[in-house]
């Protein structure tokens, strides 16, 4: 096999001098990028942001811009109208996506923050969530079957330092006359895996595999069996909600169905460099 394409991201949220310091980098055969925030670790308001371009087509020097547009944002649910206005003008849409994961690090981040964040205890926040994400995913769906609470997974309910780190990995590969394709999602809670067999023309899906390895109870990993809906699926032209109905939508592991859209996007952005 001969590999084509890669991509990767990493988020870390770490707690540093009484500020939250949150950066999504991405780094891919096409594009070095990196969104950064100061945060605050009881408001989750964002104190300064930066964007930075270290290699992207037609840049031939790095990029360090402040983003002045985005102080004062709560970098919480419901905070892409305000990330959109603030970004725009960058004409990056990039920037968008990894400021994006950087709101969700720190939302994942919250698991360690609960006394900062008003909570009386670790119980009252996981409540909170059981209550707010009904329906959300396989794990949310399915409460009348779970058998481990969000802390038993975790393990702790208080974490220092280091709160939240979030790896994801793609790598696309030509096996013959077909393309594997190959993704990989690893953060502080979970773990998700899938492979991919496509033909090469329109990148119709032959085979599909996905294995959830690491999440907070044994009903997680049932999800990954919506896997086998995808096959016959042109992927590249499918966009995160056709993806989401086919994965399961609330009965599916979010995780799963990100990374499948990943992977649609990193089908489409080598179709588009090469011509396909």
């Amino acid at each position: 096999m001969n590999c084509l394409f890669q991509r990767f991201w990493h988020t870390a949220v770490r707690l540093f001098d009484g500020e939250l310091a949150v950066e999504t980098t991405y780094c891919g055969s096409d594009k070095e990028l990196s969104a950064r925030m100061v945060v605050d670790p009881d408001t989750f308001i964002v104190r300064r942001a930066w964007w930075e371009v270290y290699r992207a087509p037609d840049r031939d020097y790095p990029q360090n811009k402040e983003i002045a547009a985005l102080q004062g944002m709560k970098a919480y649910f419901g905070c892409g109208r305000d990330l959109n206005s603030a970004l725009e003008p960058l004409n990056f849409p990039e920037a968008r996506e990894l400021f994006a994961e950087g709101v969700r690090g720190v939302v994942q981040a919250e698991t360690f923050l609960w006394r900062r964040r008003g909570y009386t205890s670790y119980k009252e926040y996981e409540n909170q969530w059981y209550e707010l994400f009904e329906g959300g995913c396989r794990y949310y769906s399915n409460t009348d079957r779970v058998t481990r609470s969000w802390y038993d997974h975790v393990g702790y309910p208080e974490r220092s330092g280091s709160l939240f780190n979030r790896f994801k990995s793609q790598a696309l590969y030509q096996d013959g006359d077909d393309w594997q394709l190959y993704g990989h999602f690893v953060d502080s809670f979970h773990s998700v895996a899938l492979e991919m067999t496509l033909e090469r023309d329109k990148g119709t899906v032959l085979k599909a595999r996905g294995e959830v390895l690491r999440a907070p109870d044994r009903v997680c990993t049932e999800a990954s069996s919506y896997m086998d809906r995808l096959v016959q699926s042109k992927l590249p032209e499918m966009n995160k909600k056709d993806i989401a109905i086919r994965l399961g939508a609330e009965n599916g592991c979010v995780h799963l169905i990100d990374l499948t859209d990943d992977g649609a996007k990193t089908m489409s952005l080598f179709r588009e460099e090469n011509d396909f």
